[in-house]
This record gives structure tokens, C-alpha cells and sequence, in this order.
């Protein structure tokens, strides 16, 4: 879906205004969101049949307080940490820049001289990789069902990275070069 919407934008509500557009695509990459979390306990309970005595949406905290406390200590860590740089890779350039206001028609800002953007190109991909890497940890005991679909979550989110990696050198090189104008002006 993100690849497709970074390589042919026009395929996503093209007869709507460009913010329009952005929040239509934000409700199709939060319903995913959605999904995902809402059949995790299923896919638990499927992995780990011990967890289907469990009351559904419980069955996520059972399978993480089943672990090790270090591991669950480090599980913990990692998804303080995604969560950290994604809430603040939205901070730093806005939900419409999130979810690829650029492709969509909306005017973004360039910003590499905030935080965590500072640090990397991707701080939300990683923010991301590290969510889905910390369910390694939660699924320690089901080591083998847990990296089927850590695996595939990461395996899109890179794809992504390297689409945008070599598809957007020469917008960000036009971004680049309008702040850069805009900061001489000032």
C-alpha cells in the first residue's frame, strides 16, 4: 500500500483535495493498524493453544507477562524506544508529512535539523522495526510463530525504506534546495 502510493500516488482517491487525500490514506494505514492488533490474540491463541482459556484481548498482556522478566524487560525497552521515535518523527515533520502529503499533492516542508532526524533518514521505519521486534521478545516461548510474522512486518516496512530510498533523491534534492533558498532569504 505504501509503496504503491509512493510510486503511483494517482491511484488513491485522485478526484479528492490533496489533505483529503492524505487523511483517506491515513484511515486506510490506521485501519491496517486496526486489523493487525484486533487478530493478533487470535493468531495467539492459534500459536499457543494454553492462551485460548484466556479472554481475548487479554491474551496479548498473558503471552507478554509469560516471559522472562529480562526478556520482558527488553521487549519493554524496544517498544519504548519504537514508539519513542515514531511519536517523535511526527512531531518533527506532521502527520501530512507521515503519510506522504508530498505524493498526494500537499506542500512539506523539508526538515533534516530535528530530532530524530538528526540521528536518521528513517526514524519512524526504525521506531517501526523496533514495535514489531519487541514482539519477538513478548513471544519468546513462541519463538519460531512470532518471527513468522515479525518477519513479514519488517520484510514491508524495509521494502518501503529502500523504495523511498532510491525513489525520492530527486524530490528530496528540490526539497533540500527550496529550504535552503528560503533560509538565505531570511
Amino acid at each position: 500500500m505504501y509503496a504503491l502510493v509512493w510510486v503511483h500516488p494517482g491511484v488513491f482517491f485522485s478526484s479528492s483535495r490533496p489533505m483529503d487525500r492524505v487523511w483517506h490514506f491515513r484511515n486506510m494505514a490506521y485501519s491496517k493498524q486496526v486489523w493487525f492488533y484486533g487478530l493478533l490474540p487470535w493468531y495467539l491463541g492459534k500459536v499457543d493453544m494454553a492462551r485460548l482459556a484466556e479472554p481475548y484481548y487479554w491474551r496479548i498482556f498473558g503471552q507478554m507477562l509469560a516471559q522472562p522478566q529480562p526478556v520482558l524487560a527488553t521487549g519493554l525497552a524496544m517498544l519504548a524506544l519504537g514508539v519513542f521515535l515514531e511519536v517523535a518523527s511526527f512531531n518533527a515533520i506532521g502527520e501530512a508529512a507521515i503519510l506522504y502529503g508530498c505524493k498526494f499533492g500537499v506542500e512539506i516542508e523539508w526538515v533534516d535539523s530535528k530530532f530524530p532526524y538528526t540521528w536518521t533518514n528513517h526514524p519512524q521505519h526504525i521506531g517501526v522495526a523496533l514495535v514489531y521486534g519487541s514482539l519477538l521478545l513478548f513471544g519468546w516461548n513462541i519463538w519460531l510463530d512470532m518471527v513468522r510474522i515479525v518477519a513479514w512486518w519488517c520484510a514491508l516496512y524495509g521494502f518501503q525504506t529502500v523504495v523511498e530510498g532510491f525513489l525520492a533523491q530527486d524530490e528530496h534534492e528540490a526539497l533540500k534546495a527550496k529550504a535552503a533558498k528560503a533560509g538565505k532569504a531570511r
